[in-house]
């Protein structure tokens, strides 16, 4: 079986991006929107020059009406996820599963989201990463909340990538499993270890390894874990990437200190996002979104994760894909805004957000952040 991520209208693709929007009323700059709505981008309109779409747009279908790449990509792994075929198998993880899983999620494992899933004959698969809570649930009859935005990134893979996948995730994003299937692979190959409890906690760790896609597009995982216990995005994708970021993810409770850990370049967070720029007239502050991405910039990288910027997430494992794609760093970039005041400038607005975002110069939060 032929395992690949799967495109609008279900034809195979080397990777494929969504953003999903927050249950929006209809307001000043904005459309109303039920929180299923989502824009789109995958390998195919990049690639192709005369395509009718040449940036990141609204897609016609809802997450929760059964049809999209998302809705796609996973019905062809898990239409039939009680009577697999044999060579097919899957691990499906979230620092907060599903319901129907029936059990306590662990605060200690990783703050990861995502679904790897692949066939040991074909030698294909994919990597779905996300940041949607209590998701994926193979065979439940609703979605998760749609309350936030969310973030997508699904890329198609051959095995022995998947295995580098699962080496790196054993010991550095540490992901809270709830739903496996190990097919026909051995107790040694690195798939299957992924599904096995640690015997020992691993060594503190931060870690970057360099791969490529099914079709060959090069793209980093840069990954920490608990016992690294650093900021992820000051401490390690800021100067891996080599240059200043903005960043989108939940910021609740203390905002760590702007400068990165190589003392040259600076991270900073989005506080408004806005998809005007990509055709789709919705807009939201950073508290109405749940995603975690980033882009550089300067350098057109693009970051899709499961791990916020927060204090607090420095005890947690994650990761994020890193990559290079001029056409999403551009709309992207041209999304996440800093909220100038009307008459300043986006450096002015970096410099504000600097102070404004000095650990000394806010408040103690009255109550526990909700770490999501």
């Amino acid at each position: 079986m032929e395992i690949s991520a799967l495109n609008e209208d279900g034809q195979p693709v080397d990777w494929w991006f969504i953003y999903k929007v927050p249950q929006l009323n209809a307001g000043s700059g904005t459309d109303s929107a039920t929180g299923y709505e989502y824009v789109y981008y995958d390998s195919t309109i990049d690639a192709n020059p005369d395509t009718r779409q040449r940036n990141i747009a609204k897609s016609p279908f809802v997450l929760n009406g059964g049809k999209g790449a998302l809705n796609h990509t996973l019905d062809s792994v898990f239409d039939n996820f009680k009577n697999p075929p044999p060579t097919t198998g899957w691990i499906l993880y979230n620092d907060e599963m599903p319901a129907s899983v029936e059990r306590s999620d662990d605060g200690h494992k990783g703050h990861t989201k995502g679904v790897l899933a692949f066939d040991t004959v074909s030698k294909t698969g994919f990597w779905l990463l996300h940041s949607w809570p209590k998701f994926a649930d193979p065979g439940a009859p609703t979605d998760p909340t749609p309350k936030y935005g969310q973030t997508y990134l699904c890329v198609s893979l051959d095995i022995e990538t998947i295995r580098k996948i699962a080496a790196q995730m054993t010991t550095h994003q540490e992901p809270q499993i709830y739903f496996t299937n190990t097919a026909d692979l051995p107790t040694t190959d690195d798939i299957y270890k992924l599904t096995q409890p640690l015997t020992a906690p691993p060594a503190a760790a931060a870690d970057t390894i360099e791969l490529t896609s099914k079709d060959g597009m090069p793209f980093k995982i840069i990954a920490k874990n608990k016992e690294w216990n650093g900021d992820f995005w000051n401490d390690l994708v800021g100067p891996e990437l080599k240059d200043d970021m903005d960043d989108e993810t939940w910021i609740r409770g203390p905002i760590p200190p702007i400068a990165d850990r190589d003392g040259i370049h600076k991270t900073f967070d989005i506080k408004y996002v806005n998809l005007g720029p990509m055709g789709a007239h919705w807009a939201w502050p950073e508290t109405h979104d749940h995603a975690k991405w980033g882009v550089t910039l300067h350098n057109r990288w693009v970051c899709v994760g499961d791990i916020n910027r927060m204090i607090s997430q420095r005890k947690r494992g994650g990761g994020t894909i890193a990559f290079q794609n001029n056409i999403l760093w551009l709309a992207l970039s041209k999304s996440g805004l800093l909220l100038a005041p009307p008459g300043h400038s986006r450096t002015e607005a970096h410099d504000l957000l600097q102070q404004t975002h000095h650990p000394h110069s806010e408040a103690p939060p009255k109550k526990p952040a909700t770490d999501n």
